[in-house]
Protein backbone atom coordinates (compact mmCIF):
# COMPACT_ATOMS: atom_id res chain seq x y z
CA UNK A 1 0.00 0.00 0.00
CA UNK A 2 1.05 3.75 -0.42
CA UNK A 3 -0.43 7.11 -0.69
CA UNK A 4 0.24 9.26 -3.62
CA UNK A 5 3.17 10.78 -3.56
CA UNK A 6 2.71 14.58 -2.85
CA UNK A 7 5.41 17.61 -3.79
CA UNK A 8 5.32 20.42 -1.40
CA UNK A 9 3.80 23.19 -1.35
CA UNK A 10 0.35 21.48 -1.86
CA UNK A 11 -2.81 23.64 -2.21
CA UNK A 12 -6.37 22.70 -2.42
CA UNK A 13 -9.49 24.58 -1.74
CA UNK A 14 -10.97 24.41 1.62
CA UNK A 15 -14.33 22.99 0.32
CA UNK A 16 -12.10 20.65 -0.77
CA UNK A 17 -10.87 18.95 2.53
CA UNK A 18 -12.45 15.51 2.39
CA UNK A 19 -11.43 15.04 -1.24
CA UNK A 20 -8.55 12.57 -2.64
CA UNK A 21 -6.41 14.52 -4.04
CA UNK A 22 -3.62 13.65 -7.61
CA UNK A 23 -0.92 15.45 -8.31
CA UNK A 24 -0.99 15.17 -12.02
CA UNK A 25 0.71 18.44 -12.62
CA UNK A 26 3.48 20.00 -10.10
CA UNK A 27 3.97 23.72 -9.80
CA UNK A 28 2.40 26.46 -11.83
CA UNK A 29 2.56 26.06 -15.74
CA UNK A 30 2.30 30.10 -15.74
CA UNK A 31 3.82 31.03 -12.87
CA UNK A 32 4.58 34.83 -13.60
CA UNK A 33 1.78 36.57 -11.53
CA UNK A 34 3.03 39.34 -9.64
CA UNK A 35 0.77 39.02 -6.69
CA UNK A 36 1.66 35.48 -6.26
CA UNK A 37 4.38 33.19 -4.67
CA UNK A 38 2.56 29.95 -3.90
CA UNK A 39 4.94 28.23 -6.69
CA UNK A 40 7.88 30.43 -7.01
CA UNK A 41 10.20 27.63 -5.76
CA UNK A 42 8.40 24.66 -7.98
CA UNK A 43 9.39 24.05 -11.11
CA UNK A 44 6.08 23.31 -13.57
CA UNK A 45 6.20 19.28 -13.97
CA UNK A 46 3.60 16.98 -16.07
CA UNK A 47 3.48 13.85 -14.11
CA UNK A 48 3.71 10.96 -16.90
CA UNK A 49 0.43 8.76 -16.44
CA UNK A 50 2.16 5.71 -15.98
CA UNK A 51 3.58 7.62 -12.63
CA UNK A 52 -0.13 8.50 -11.49
CA UNK A 53 -1.42 4.92 -12.68
CA UNK A 54 1.21 3.98 -9.99
CA UNK A 55 -0.06 6.35 -7.07
CA UNK A 56 -3.76 5.38 -8.27
CA UNK A 57 -3.46 1.28 -8.00
CA UNK A 58 -1.30 1.33 -4.53
CA UNK A 59 -4.81 2.28 -2.76
CA UNK A 60 -6.29 -0.14 -1.42
CA UNK A 61 -10.05 -1.80 -2.79
CA UNK A 62 -11.73 -1.11 0.33
CA UNK A 63 -10.69 2.76 0.19
CA UNK A 64 -11.19 2.98 -3.55
CA UNK A 65 -14.84 2.04 -3.07
CA UNK A 66 -15.61 4.97 0.04
CA UNK A 67 -13.90 7.78 -2.51
CA UNK A 68 -16.95 9.87 -4.06
CA UNK A 69 -14.76 13.28 -4.95
CA UNK A 70 -11.26 13.54 -5.78
CA UNK A 71 -9.55 16.99 -6.70
CA UNK A 72 -6.76 16.91 -9.39
CA UNK A 73 -3.65 19.53 -8.31
CA UNK A 74 -1.24 21.55 -8.56
CA UNK A 75 -2.07 25.04 -9.58
CA UNK A 76 -3.75 24.25 -13.05
CA UNK A 77 -3.57 20.52 -13.22
CA UNK A 78 -6.24 20.93 -16.44
CA UNK A 79 -3.47 22.26 -18.47
CA UNK A 80 -2.64 18.65 -18.75
CA UNK A 81 -2.54 17.62 -22.31
CA UNK A 82 -5.89 17.20 -23.37
CA UNK A 83 -5.61 13.24 -24.51
CA UNK A 84 -3.14 12.21 -21.31
CA UNK A 85 -6.24 13.93 -19.43
CA UNK A 86 -8.98 12.08 -20.42
CA UNK A 87 -6.76 9.07 -20.05
CA UNK A 88 -6.38 10.57 -16.33
CA UNK A 89 -9.89 10.66 -16.13
CA UNK A 90 -10.88 7.74 -17.61
CA UNK A 91 -8.81 5.33 -15.33
CA UNK A 92 -10.16 6.87 -12.57
CA UNK A 93 -14.13 6.04 -13.08
CA UNK A 94 -12.51 2.65 -13.44
CA UNK A 95 -10.64 2.02 -10.74
CA UNK A 96 -13.10 4.42 -8.27
CA UNK A 97 -16.63 2.66 -9.08
CA UNK A 98 -18.50 5.23 -6.73
CA UNK A 99 -17.00 8.42 -7.97
CA UNK A 100 -19.63 11.47 -7.98
CA UNK A 101 -17.23 14.41 -9.04
CA UNK A 102 -13.95 15.42 -9.95
CA UNK A 103 -12.46 18.74 -9.65
CA UNK A 104 -9.71 21.14 -10.21
CA UNK A 105 -7.88 24.60 -10.49
CA UNK A 106 -8.05 25.76 -13.98
CA UNK A 107 -5.96 28.98 -15.31
CA UNK A 108 -6.98 30.93 -18.18
CA UNK A 109 -4.63 29.61 -20.22
CA UNK A 110 -5.84 26.33 -19.89
CA UNK A 111 -9.46 27.59 -20.20
CA UNK A 112 -8.62 29.69 -23.50
CA UNK A 113 -5.98 26.94 -25.05
CA UNK A 114 -8.75 23.75 -24.82
CA UNK A 115 -11.01 23.96 -27.10
CA UNK A 116 -14.99 22.98 -26.67
CA UNK A 117 -14.98 19.81 -28.09
CA UNK A 118 -12.00 19.12 -25.55
CA UNK A 119 -14.07 20.38 -22.76
CA UNK A 120 -17.45 18.46 -23.59
CA UNK A 121 -15.53 15.54 -23.12
CA UNK A 122 -13.55 16.31 -20.06
CA UNK A 123 -17.04 17.15 -18.87
CA UNK A 124 -18.48 13.32 -19.90
CA UNK A 125 -15.61 11.97 -17.46
CA UNK A 126 -17.13 13.68 -14.30
CA UNK A 127 -14.54 16.66 -13.69
CA UNK A 128 -17.31 18.98 -13.22
CA UNK A 129 -16.38 21.89 -11.32
CA UNK A 130 -13.58 24.09 -12.27
CA UNK A 131 -12.13 27.05 -9.12
CA UNK A 132 -10.89 29.66 -11.11
CA UNK A 133 -8.89 33.16 -9.69
CA UNK A 134 -10.26 35.83 -11.69
CA UNK A 135 -8.85 38.31 -8.96
CA UNK A 136 -10.01 40.85 -11.01
CA UNK A 137 -12.36 42.04 -13.54
CA UNK A 138 -10.51 45.15 -14.80
CA UNK A 139 -8.28 44.83 -17.10
CA UNK A 140 -5.89 47.76 -15.68
CA UNK A 141 -5.84 45.98 -11.75
CA UNK A 142 -5.13 42.22 -14.54
CA UNK A 143 -2.00 44.27 -15.97
CA UNK A 144 -0.37 45.00 -12.81
CA UNK A 145 -0.68 41.75 -11.17
CA UNK A 146 0.42 40.15 -14.70
CA UNK A 147 -2.99 37.74 -14.87
CA UNK A 148 -1.78 37.21 -18.69
CA UNK A 149 -5.39 37.27 -19.70
CA UNK A 150 -8.53 39.96 -20.87
CA UNK A 151 -11.27 39.69 -18.55
CA UNK A 152 -14.02 39.69 -21.10
CA UNK A 153 -12.17 37.06 -23.36
CA UNK A 154 -12.08 34.36 -20.32
CA UNK A 155 -15.53 35.36 -19.10
CA UNK A 156 -17.25 34.43 -22.64
CA UNK A 157 -14.96 31.28 -22.49
CA UNK A 158 -16.61 30.63 -19.01
CA UNK A 159 -20.56 31.54 -20.16
CA UNK A 160 -19.62 28.77 -22.84
CA UNK A 161 -18.18 26.13 -20.98
CA UNK A 162 -21.32 26.48 -18.12
CA UNK A 163 -23.46 25.85 -21.18
CA UNK A 164 -21.72 22.18 -21.15
CA UNK A 165 -22.64 21.81 -17.28
CA UNK A 166 -19.42 22.85 -15.45
CA UNK A 167 -19.78 24.61 -12.48
CA UNK A 168 -17.19 27.60 -11.15
CA UNK A 169 -16.35 28.77 -8.04
CA UNK A 170 -14.24 32.33 -8.59
CA UNK A 171 -11.87 33.98 -6.42
CA UNK A 172 -11.48 37.76 -6.48
CA UNK A 173 -9.11 39.32 -4.80
CA UNK A 174 -10.03 42.50 -2.39
CA UNK A 175 -7.11 45.04 -2.20
CA UNK A 176 -5.71 43.54 -5.78
CA UNK A 177 -5.67 47.35 -7.60
CA UNK A 178 -4.40 48.82 -4.38
CA UNK A 179 -5.97 52.56 -3.39
CA UNK A 180 -5.89 54.18 -6.99
CA UNK A 181 -7.96 51.51 -9.02
CA UNK A 182 -10.35 50.46 -5.53
CA UNK A 183 -13.52 51.06 -7.20
CA UNK A 184 -12.59 50.28 -10.73
CA UNK A 185 -11.69 46.87 -9.43
CA UNK A 186 -15.15 46.89 -7.44
CA UNK A 187 -17.34 47.60 -9.87
CA UNK A 188 -15.67 46.08 -12.70
CA UNK A 189 -15.46 42.93 -10.81
CA UNK A 190 -18.93 42.72 -9.85
CA UNK A 191 -20.02 43.33 -13.44
CA UNK A 192 -17.63 39.92 -14.27
CA UNK A 193 -19.79 38.02 -11.68
CA UNK A 194 -22.70 39.90 -12.64
CA UNK A 195 -22.62 38.30 -16.20
CA UNK A 196 -21.14 34.63 -15.33
CA UNK A 197 -23.17 34.32 -12.04
CA UNK A 198 -20.83 31.15 -11.10
CA UNK A 199 -22.22 28.92 -8.61
CA UNK A 200 -19.57 29.77 -5.88
CA UNK A 201 -17.46 32.80 -5.21
CA UNK A 202 -15.07 33.76 -2.60
CA UNK A 203 -13.28 36.89 -1.63
CA UNK A 204 -9.77 36.67 -0.86
CA UNK A 205 -7.55 40.02 0.42
CA UNK A 206 -4.00 41.29 -1.33
CA UNK A 207 -2.06 38.55 0.73
CA UNK A 208 1.67 38.15 -0.56
CA UNK A 209 3.83 35.30 0.24
CA UNK A 210 7.89 35.00 0.08
CA UNK A 211 8.74 38.14 0.24
CA UNK A 212 6.64 39.31 -3.21
CA UNK A 213 7.36 43.14 -3.82
CA UNK A 214 3.52 44.01 -5.08
CA UNK A 215 3.25 46.73 -3.16
CA UNK A 216 5.70 48.64 -5.63
CA UNK A 217 3.49 48.95 -8.14
CA UNK A 218 0.36 49.69 -5.55
CA UNK A 219 -0.46 52.40 -3.22
CA UNK A 220 -1.37 49.75 -0.44
CA UNK A 221 -4.71 49.67 0.67
CA UNK A 222 -5.71 50.70 4.44
CA UNK A 223 -8.47 48.81 6.60
CA UNK A 224 -10.55 51.62 5.25
CA UNK A 225 -9.79 50.99 2.14
CA UNK A 226 -10.71 47.06 2.13
CA UNK A 227 -13.63 47.51 3.84
CA UNK A 228 -15.16 50.06 1.64
CA UNK A 229 -14.36 48.17 -1.47
CA UNK A 230 -16.13 45.21 -0.38
CA UNK A 231 -19.01 46.80 0.07
CA UNK A 232 -19.01 48.38 -3.41
CA UNK A 233 -17.75 44.93 -4.68
CA UNK A 234 -21.10 43.11 -2.98
CA UNK A 235 -23.39 46.11 -3.73
CA UNK A 236 -23.11 46.01 -7.43
CA UNK A 237 -23.31 41.87 -7.85
CA UNK A 238 -26.30 41.46 -9.61
CA UNK A 239 -26.14 37.37 -9.48
CA UNK A 240 -28.99 35.17 -8.53
CA UNK A 241 -28.04 32.42 -6.14
CA UNK A 242 -24.66 32.44 -5.79
CA UNK A 243 -23.40 30.94 -2.44
CA UNK A 244 -20.80 33.96 -1.28
CA UNK A 245 -17.91 33.02 1.25
CA UNK A 246 -15.25 34.88 2.46
CA UNK A 247 -13.48 32.96 5.14
CA UNK A 248 -9.77 32.69 3.72
CA UNK A 249 -7.16 33.26 6.10
CA UNK A 250 -6.29 36.12 4.54
CA UNK A 251 -9.31 37.75 5.24
CA UNK A 252 -9.93 40.13 7.71
CA UNK A 253 -13.70 39.84 8.05
CA UNK A 254 -15.49 36.77 7.77
CA UNK A 255 -18.47 36.90 5.68
CA UNK A 256 -21.32 34.41 4.14
CA UNK A 257 -24.29 34.57 2.26
CA UNK A 258 -25.99 33.88 -0.91
CA UNK A 259 -25.74 36.62 -3.31
CA UNK A 260 -28.57 38.33 -4.12
CA UNK A 261 -30.34 37.39 -1.12
CA UNK A 262 -28.31 38.42 1.73
CA UNK A 263 -26.89 41.50 0.19
CA UNK A 264 -28.47 43.83 2.64
CA UNK A 265 -27.42 41.60 5.39
CA UNK A 266 -23.69 41.84 4.16
CA UNK A 267 -23.38 45.24 3.71
CA UNK A 268 -24.52 45.95 7.24
CA UNK A 269 -22.12 43.68 8.21
CA UNK A 270 -19.51 45.32 6.71
CA UNK A 271 -20.63 48.81 8.02
CA UNK A 272 -20.87 47.74 11.76
CA UNK A 273 -17.24 46.45 11.11
CA UNK A 274 -16.11 50.13 9.58
CA UNK A 275 -17.72 52.06 12.62
CA UNK A 276 -16.24 49.35 14.96
CA UNK A 277 -12.68 50.02 13.26
CA UNK A 278 -13.50 53.53 13.43
CA UNK A 279 -14.08 53.12 17.30
CA UNK A 280 -10.90 51.81 17.70
CA UNK A 281 -9.09 54.40 15.74
CA UNK A 282 -7.31 51.86 13.24
CA UNK A 283 -9.87 52.64 9.98
CA UNK A 284 -6.26 54.36 8.22
CA UNK A 285 -3.73 51.53 9.90
CA UNK A 286 -2.48 48.85 7.75
CA UNK A 287 -3.44 44.90 8.39
CA UNK A 288 -0.49 43.52 10.21
CA UNK A 289 0.71 41.31 7.31
CA UNK A 290 1.28 44.41 5.19
CA UNK A 291 3.64 46.10 7.55
CA UNK A 292 7.07 44.20 6.21
CA UNK A 293 6.29 45.61 3.11
CA UNK A 294 5.23 48.95 2.96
Amino acid sequence: MHIPEYSYPLYRPPSEAKSLIFQITEGCSYNKCTFCGMYVDKKFRIKPFEEFKYEVDGIPEYTKKHIKRIFLADGDAVIYPSEGLLKILDYLQEKFPNLESIRSYAGPQALLEKSFYDWRAIFSRKLDMLYFGLESGNNEVLKIMNKGMDADEVKEKIKGLQKIGFDFSVMVILGAGGVKYTSNHAVDSARWISEVNPKYLSLLTLFLRRGKNYFQYIDTPRFRHLIDEAAEFIENIRGEGIIFRSNHVSNLFSLKGTLDRDKDRLLEYLSNVRSHCAGKGVLESYPDFYQENI
